[in-house]
């Protein structure tokens, strides 16, 4: 019997950077990577001076994925939001951009690298609820849902309603007037190549709840989902990461 030959894991380094610090040449690198999987729906320029704006906002870092070359493969950010709302304090923690190389993807430095920054979240925010949110296409959608092992929704009437009103004030906060209240979902975003295509039977029902959900994201409206990091997640995620370390 023919034992199957393990594909080489690609060596990544990853460094954390303050978004407020981004050079020039760092924002462009990780703005051209982004292109490689995009439709835009606006002008370059615009995309261009969008991306930078959340780039370089307080309270956001950017995790950096590079290869032996110091080539930029992947990369992702996260804004940290403090919120105290109804008496119940949480920290939101937004990924607005992620993107990563074929090569690279699933590579177990990328979600090990976000663990390193918690100590620092507990010593500058305190204990406090942690969510993860995203504005989610169905690929991010299925692979946030499988890593975390599930995803709320405002649309979803499992959801909590503390976490139902969060998700919705800060989507509209940070959406402005892409945000429909109505539909709960964030119009005019550029859409993912790749979305669409065929998915293996495995996930199938995850992106076949997605599109219960969102029904005109081919129109460009992303889906704002959030994630309760608690103890079930972070096992979840932790059995995730091994899996991909041996695989």
């Amino acid at each position: 019997m023919t034992q199957k030959t393990r594909r080489p894991r690609l060596k990544l380094n990853a460094r954390i950077v303050p978004g407020p610090n981004a050079s020039h040449s760092e924002l462009e690198s990780m703005w051209r990577l982004r292109l490689e999987y995009l439709d835009l729906r606006l002008s370059e320029q615009a995309d261009w001076e969008r991306f930078c704006h959340y780039c370089q906002k307080d309270r956001t870092v950017l995790a950096l994925f590079e290869d032996e070359a110091s080539t930029l493969q992947g990369y992702f950010t996260f804004t940290f939001e403090p919120i105290d709302r109804s008496g119940r304090k949480a920290l939101l923690i937004h990924s607005k951009y992620y993107y990563v190389r074929t090569a690279a993807r699933g590579h177990p430095k990328i979600t090990s690298s976000a663990w390193r920054l918690l100590p620092g979240l507990i010593r500058r925010y305190g204990l406090r609820r942690i969510y993860l949110v995203a504005f989610a296409f169905p690929t991010s959608f299925v692979s946030l849902s499988r890593t975390f092992g599930g995803a709320m929704t405002i649309q979803d009437p499992v959801t909590p309603q503390w976490e139902r009103e969060a998700l919705a004030a800060f989507a509209s906060q940070q959406a402005g007037t892409d945000w429909d209240a109505e539909a709960a979902v964030i119009r005019q975003q550029s859409i993912p190549q790749g979305e669409g295509r065929p998915v293996p039977d495995d996930i199938r029902q995850l992106q076949a709840r997605y599109e219960g959900f969102n029904r005109d994201w081919k129109e460009g409206a992303s889906l704002p989902i959030m994630m309760k990091l608690d103890a079930p997640t972070v096992w979840s995620t932790m059995k995730t990461n091994v899996r991909r370390l041996f695989r």
